[in-house]
């Protein structure tokens, strides 16, 4: 996924690249929030109370889900920022880009 932001972020203009940077920050947060689950999972673990798997499986799959959609978001902004002025393209944003 970082490979995907970097990527994005090259191909966007200067005064666009913040966006990437923003999204990076973003996952960045989010997998210190894994870290941190992991963590108290691992406490909980040693005073042997039992982690709820299906608890543990959907906390795992709404957090890359919730990545997923952000990912997608940035690079149909990125689509809309390199098609900006081509008139035949038909915008992800109808209110467009600046």
């Amino acid at each position: 996924m970082y490979n995907r932001i970097e990527n994005l972020r090259d191909r966007l203009p200067e005064n666009h690249k913040n966006i990437a940077v923003l999204t990076s920050h973003i996952f960045e947060a989010f997998d210190s929030l894994i870290e941190e689950h992991r963590r108290y999972a691992g406490v909980r673990a040693t005073a042997k109370i039992q982690p709820n798997p299906y608890e543990e499986k959907t906390f795992f799959e709404t957090i890359n889900q919730v990545k997923q959609i952000i990912l997608s978001e940035l690079e149909k902004t990125a689509e809309d920022i390199d098609h900006r002025g081509d008139k035949y393209w038909e915008k992800n944003y109808p209110d467009g880009v600046e």
